[in-house]
């Protein structure tokens, strides 16, 4: 009897704590959970079979460029780079394998650019067992995969949509709008999967397909790239779908070619999904900012760990973001106003959180990687320079002159206004000189998190005021030459600023004129201008 009673009570147990398991998934699901696991698959051939032509840039131009950028885009690639079709298979294989597991794949892309015809794709020598449309259709619908995507620049690529439906009215579901095409009812192909749910394939042509040489890839495949670098956001949401990326392509190929893409679509959805961000906003991050830091804004999420003294400036999508911060044990939130084609910078009006909460995202949130951080350099503003240092002429036995300068820089230009003495000993006397200088300086400039650089080229003119034998003579110099100089930030306003010229000066003293060489070596401070009056400042705790 007693040992019944203890059983019972165990398997109640077990019961309760399976209940509670249950409970703690649906109430306070995972960050793994949330997050949108993306996946692509990207097939390329230069070569294809023994009679097609070699292409020149599949490689190089189409499939590793795409791979980078969907690698970005938080997708985790993979690649199969002139191989044959058992290798292509047994890719496919691995995917379909993977999607089964978990955490489970929730996007897949799939990307081929290479030769094909009106059945096949010619990967590799030809043979009967190529890749043919009909098996890699089946391979799309027996996904268990809630969005898939299907990229083709190939020709004839537009025929695997025939494994779909008829052609015919297919084209007639194109010419009336890419949002019609839900009346098509190709729902047997997928499974139950949610409110969000498809197959998307975008075809580069119904017929032939090209390489351009001036862009060193398929004409198809360089606006595809150049729309997701922001261009095909149509509607300025920061988003940027399938439907708007086809429309982009589409727009761009028919204003330099015949060659027109075809766009097919089954799907369900309560809202668009972002395939890529559209970069139409940034927010600065100052240095004294520091532990893990979170950004997320719509769907994307941006993660750092930031480091004291480390100012950036991230590249985000429009709209309202959510920054949580995260150090010592300690978590707090703000919420920042990201307008479009506009700067935000952080507020010191931190709200202390629970660190669970920051831990937490909604569902179907795109983690994209560090490639998105941008250093905040000091290009936009207004440096206003001091400098001391040493300067030496050749005119009268390579005197060494003492002196300084103040200076203004934006950009890529400066002006500098200086002033300098020396004394030279002259028959067991010496007199003194006096050189004012106003020059202006244009070059590159290169800026780092920490570092800004400037190359350039500086012209001057002044006037030389000499003693000689308490008899004043004055005559002027035109010069010109390189310039060098290079600021360490050490906070956000001041930099420690280190400068070298050297050139030539064109020297007029009495009637005559004189070439000669000259340097000059300084230290001083930079000091930034137009920064706002409240800095950003580490969150005071409550």
């Amino acid at each position: 009897m007693i040992p019944c009673f203890l059983r019972f009570v165990q398997k109640r147990t077990w019961v309760s704590l399976l209940r509670l398991w249950l409970l703690t998934l649906v109430f306070f699901p995972s960050q793994a959970t949330a997050k949108d696991i993306r996946v692509a698959l990207l097939v390329g051939n230069q070569q294809g079979w023994k009679e097609d032509p070699k292409l020149h840039y599949a490689l190089r131009g189409d499939l590793r460029p795409f791979a980078e950028k969907l690698r970005r885009l938080g997708f985790i690639v993979h690649t199969v780079q002139n191989q044959d079709a058992h290798a292509f298979r047994q890719a496919m294989s691995r995917i379909e394998k993977r999607a089964k597991r978990a955490p489970h794949i929730t996007t897949f892309l799939f990307y081929y650019t290479g030769h094909a015809d009106k059945s096949r794709f010619h990967t590799g020598p030809r043979s009967n067992v190529d890749v043919t449309y009909p098996e890699f259709a089946t391979f799309l619908r027996k996904l268990p995969i809630q969005r898939r995507f299907a990229i083709l620049d190939a020709c004839f690529s537009g025929e695997i949509i025939r494994q779909f439906g008829s052609m015919q009215q297919f084209k007639e579901l194109i010419r009336k709008g890419v949002r019609r095409l839900r009346p098509l009812d190709l729902s047997q192909n997928f499974p139950n999967q949610g409110e969000e749910q498809g197959l998307q394939i975008i075809s580069s042509s119904l017929d032939s397909a090209w390489e351009s040489q001036r862009y060193k890839a398929s004409i198809f495949t360089h606006h595809l790239l150049q729309g997701l670098q922001g261009p095909a956001d149509r509607d300025h949401d920061g988003k940027i779908s399938i439907e708007e990326l086809f429309a982009y392509v589409s727009q761009e190929m028919a204003r330099e070619t015949r060659q027109k893409p075809y766009l097919f679509g089954v799907y369900q959805r309560a809202n668009t999904y972002a395939l890529a961000p559209a970069y139409g906003s940034r927010l600065w991050i100052g240095p004294k900012v520091v532990g893990h830091l979170q950004v997320s804004v719509a769907n994307f999420l941006w993660v750092q760990k930031k480091r004291a003294t480390q100012a950036f400036r991230l590249a985000v999508v429009p709209g309202d973001a959510v920054i949580d911060l995260q150090h010592k044990g300690r978590c707090w939130r703000q919420k920042v106003q990201l307008p479009k084609g506009q700067e935000a910078r952080l507020s010191e009006d931190w709200s202390s959180i629970r660190c669970r909460s920051a831990q937490t995202q909604r569902k179907g949130h795109i983690t994209l990687p560090l490639e998105s951080l941008e250093p905040a350099p000091p290009e936009e503003s207004h440096l206003l320079e001091f400098h001391g240092g040493t300067k030496q002429s050749f005119l009268l036995r390579g005197s060494f002159f003492g002196g300084g300068e103040i200076g203004w820089r934006h950009r890529y230009f400066g002006l500098k206004l200086g002033l300098w003495g020396t004394q030279i000993p002259y028959q067991e006397q010496s007199y003194s000189q006096l050189f004012f200088e106003l020059q202006g300086e244009i070059g590159y400039r290169k800026s780092f998190s920490f570092l800004d650089l400037f190359l350039g080229v500086g012209v001057g003119y002044g006037v030389l005021i000499q003693d000689l034998n308490s008899q004043p003579n004055a005559g002027g110099i035109f010069r010109y030459g390189g310039v060098f100089q290079a600021n360490l930030w050490f906070h956000e306003r001041v930099a420690f600023s280190a400068r070298l010229s050297a050139g030539f000066e064109l020297t007029q003293l009495g009637y005559s004129w004189q070439n000669h060489f000259s340097w000059q070596a300084m230290l001083g401070l930079s000091i930034r201008l137009d920064l706002p009056l409240r800095l950003k400042t580490w969150p005071t705790t409550p």
